[in-house]
Order: structure tokens, then C-alpha cells, then sequence
């Protein structure tokens, strides 16, 4: 081999790491990108599923006070960052007298602020996370202590 078959060789195996590192780098940065603006690891949908939770847990709390007290028209629930008092139906379950957003955080918390809606006895929640996600739609039925 020549000088000039030589400078070729490294010339080629240059170019093919250089080609290397690009589609590295484009792969990367495409998973990247996916990852951290899409919901592609679960996060958002996990973040909803503990607010429900944590809704229904916390209505359960308030129902079983409600009958531990012998039926008042309002109890005192403790959550692990708060400390509310609540107006009951006579059904037992939290009234929309309320106000559908403050039994939002009452019972739910978190830092999202969802968009209500009220109708007799029932409050529907828009909860919007994220612009690229589809809201979250919810709505809190007094009379059965539902959340659907």
C-alpha cells in the first residue's frame, strides 16, 4: 500500500466513526425527547391515578367519621397535611355545598387546580396536566359518593 491508499483508509474510517457518533447522537437525542415531552414512561398517568386515589381514600375517610359520630352535618378530616371540616349529605357523603374546587383540595390536594363545573349534587372536574395530554374528567356525585 501507497501513502495514498493509506491517507484513504484513515479518511474512510473516519468518516464511518464520524457517521457512528451522529446516529449515537440522534438516537439519543430522539429517545431524549420522547421520554422527557411525551408521557412514554407513565409518569402523568401515574400522577392521575394518585389524585383519584387519594380523592376516593380520603371521601372513604370522611363517610366513616360521618358514621363514627353518629351522623352529623359536618366532620373534621386530618389528612397528612391539613385539616378540614366538611359538610356531609344526609346520604353521608360530602356535599357539593362544599364548593366542587375546595372539596377538590379538600379531598384531593396536589397542586393542580381543575376546572369545575356544577350541577345539582354533582361536580365535574377538568384536569389538565399537561398541553400535550388529554385532560383528566372526572365528576363527584354527592348523593352516591362517586367519583367516575
Amino acid at each position: 500500500m501507497d501513502s495514498n491508499d493509506r491517507s484513504q483508509n484513515r479518511l474512510n474510517s473516519w468518516l464511518q466513526n464520524v457517521l457512528v457518533v451522529v446516529a449515537i447522537g440522534l438516537l439519543i437525542a430522539t429517545m431524549l425527547n420522547k421520554g422527557l415531552s411525551g408521557d412514554s414512561w407513565g409518569w402523568q398517568r401515574a400522577e392521575r391515578e394518585v389524585l383519584v386515589k387519594r380523592f376516593n381514600e380520603n371521601l372513604m375517610l370522611a363517610k366513616t367519621e360521618w358514621l363514627r359520630r353518629g351522623r352529623p352535618g359536618s366532620v373534621d378530616l386530618t389528612t397528612s397535611d391539613n385539616r378540614f371540616v366538611i359538610k356531609m349529605n344526609a346520604n353521608g357523603w360530602p356535599a357539593t355545598d362544599n364548593g366542587c374546587l375546595q372539596l377538590w383540595q379538600m379531598l384531593a390536594g396536589g397542586r393542580y387546580q381543575p376546572e369545575t363545573t356544577v350541577q345539582p349534587h354533582r361536580c365535574n372536574y377538568r384536569l389538565s396536566m399537561d398541553d400535550s395530554e388529554e385532560p383528566l374528567q372526572l365528576s363527584y356525585f354527592s348523593h352516591s359518593g362517586q367519583l367516575k
